[in-house]
């Protein structure tokens, strides 16, 4: 009886700690979408202090937060309540931020007429909390006007950066820039050009046509390119590693099927979908689920 009892109130504790710790990281730090943080009580339970305005977003360790208005950038810390750290903006706008997935360090892209110089421009700035005097701002030399960055692909390991500029309605272009700030146009075969991606370790660069469903890769080393979808048509989903997720689509531009492959060896399909999908709805996440499905069906 006595050891019963033991048991007993052993697994009650076990079913609370369990319970706890599924809160604190399934509800209080679980984000609502990529690096951002949801409502004002979970940024104040980390300990930022509460920011009713703009979208907010934290690093990958959740040390630092970012609270986005179209005209402010301002960069809490985790545990100090005080004044935030203010980016300068210039009179621009903010048109894409991100922190880095493996370190405290954003991107963003600004647009607009400088305050100083009453000159439109598009620029692509590092920010790093830990050094706030050390501000990277990279223009985009010949941006048009009214023209802006909307998303951007980062390779941590080669400090090179893919910017996908935005100059008119389904029109864009593709600029790139290094650790030594050469920055450039990359003429690609795409004018509406859908996600963009680059390899961790790699000056390789991938994107996709919306209008003809063909993914390209681009070698920012010489400059060459190549076609890597198979015949139909297709979008990309993104880079994992070395491996590349892509989505067969329909007439009504839904997936009917995911892939996945490697430069050199080719793809594979993993998933099939009898009911086609929307595209927003296929995420990284769960392409490594159907991949563990796949892989598991050939065991």
């Amino acid at each position: 009886m006595k050891l019963g009892k033991v048991l007993l109130t052993f697994a009650i504790g076990i079913a609370i700690q369990l319970g706890v710790y599924f809160y604190l990281d399934r509800v209080l730090f679980a984000p609502t979408s990529d690096f951002q943080i949801g409502s004002t009580s979970q940024q104040e339970a980390a300990g930022f202090g509460a920011e009713p305005t703009g979208q907010s977003y934290y690093s990958f360790d959740k040390r630092f937060m970012a609270t986005i208005l179209e005209d402010q950038v301002n960069i809490y810390e985790a545990g100090k309540k005080g004044e935030p750290q203010h980016v300068s903006l210039h009179g621009r706008k903010v048109s894409f931020f991100e922190w880095l997935p493996d370190r405290d360090l954003a991107i963003f892209a600004s647009y607009g007429k400088d305050s100083k110089t009453g000159r439109f421009g598009v620029y692509i700035a590092q920010y790093n909390p830990l050094y706030p005097d050390h501000e990277l701002d990279t223009p985009i030399e010949d941006a048009p006007r009214d023209s802006k960055i909307t998303d951007a692909a980062y390779s941590t390991a080669t400090n090179v950066v893919y910017m996908k500029l935005e100059v008119g309605k389904d029109q864009y272009r593709i600029y790139r820039t290094d650790a030594n700030y050469d920055t450039r146009r990359i003429r690609v075969q795409a004018e509406n050009i859908g996600r963009i991606a680059v390899f961790y370790d790699q000056d390789i660069f991938f994107y996709d046509n919306l209008r003809t469903g063909v993914v390209y890769m681009f070698k920012g080393s010489d400059s060459s390119w190549r076609t890597i979808s198979p015949s139909g048509k297709f979008r990309l989903i993104g880079i994992d590693g070395q491996e590349i997720f892509i989505a067969e689509m329909n007439k009504e531009d839904n997936v009917i099927a995911a892939y996945r492959g490697r430069l050199g060896v080719g793809f594979k399909k993993i998933a099939t979908y009898s009911t086609p999908e929307e595209f927003s709805k296929i995420t990284l996440n769960s392409m490594h689920e159907a991949s563990d499905k796949a892989d598991n069906t050939k065991k």
